[in-house]
């Protein structure tokens, strides 16, 4: 048999298993060339050898584990986020393209790269955010803050792999605690789902990604609520917050952030037109 047809019938496999036939293909080609360790060109190149004996082995476990709906990126140990390979475990939730947007409105909101100062990623997980930024903001000093001390570890992996290890500072507890104020920039992809919301996701999301990291509370906005409210205890002046949150959360952002002194309150929409991130800043009027 041929790499093709193994892959081929793999496919149907996990079309009978749910997974839409789009991305059954593309999964049972992903997990083929992830034990190939062949790039996409490579794949249409030589998918026409016969397999192997340990190759057909490890990939119908593989596909026995995605039929079951495990996350591919679990399954190859990798995601892709700002054009940057990250290692993802089940301790971390997996980046989502949306959360780029989040990347896109701090460059936006800094469009001065050179600046220094200090600038927190709240619930940082895998550390794609923290990673990415200090990449991007080579002279400030970063702090990646979780609940979860698995997750900080594979954060710090990342950390290392992308060479700035050295200017993440990694912080085990929830959400600000521990920091003092002048923090210049504030940003944080908080769980928003509700909890009646997570039973109904899709099972890839509802059975295998971190709860810690998706639920909400009953309306999906408690961690965010908290996170907004301390906010404008620890940034300095002028300093902003620049959060995601849920597509039907906009008012309830508006709403928290208007209640204390955070001001400039902007909301930033996805390709798709809906409301995904917001924005506010602290002035200090005094």
């Amino acid at each position: 048999m041929s790499i093709l047809s193994l892959v081929n019938a793999a496919c149907t496999r996990l079309i009978e298993s749910g997974i839409r036939p789009e991305e059954a293909g593309l999964d049972a080609e992903v997990l083929a060339r992830h034990l190939l360790g062949w790039d996409r060109a490579t794949y249409f190149t030589e998918r026409h050898q016969k397999i192997t004996r340990a190759f057909d082995k490890e990939y119908i476990s593989l596909i026995a584990r995605r039929a079951r709906r495990e996350p591919v990126a679990y399954l190859t140990g990798m995601r892709e986020f700002w054009g940057l390979e990250f290692t993802v475990t089940p301790d971390t939730l997996i980046p989502r393209p949306e959360t780029e947007l989040l990347i896109e409105t701090v460059l936006q909101l800094r469009p001065d790269r050179s600046i220094n100062g200090v600038l927190v990623d709240v619930g940082t997980g895998s550390g794609c955010i923290a990673v990415v930024l200090a990449i991007e903001f080579p002279n400030m000093t970063i702090v990646a803050t979780d609940i979860s001390q698995p997750a900080l570890a594979v954060a710090q992996a990342n950390a290392k792999r992308h060479g700035v290890s050295d200017r993440i500072e990694l912080r085990h507890g929830p959400q600000l605690a521990g920091l003092s104020g002048s923090l210049d920039l504030i940003v944080s992809n908080p769980p928003y789902v509700t909890a009646q919301a997570m039973q109904h996701l899709a099972p890839e999301v509802r059975d295998h990604e971190p709860h810690l990291a998706l639920n909400g509370g009953a309306g999906g906005t408690e961690t965010l609520r908290a996170l907004i409210e301390k906010t404008s205890l620890k940034l300095v002046n002028n300093g902003s917050l620049i959060v995601e949150f849920g597509c039907d959360q906009e008012a309830v952002f508006r709403q928290i952030a208007n209640a204390t002194h955070l001001t400039d309150i902007q909301v930033v929409h996805d390709i798709q037109g809906l409301p995904r991130v917001g924005v506010a800043t602290y002035r200090n009027n005094q």
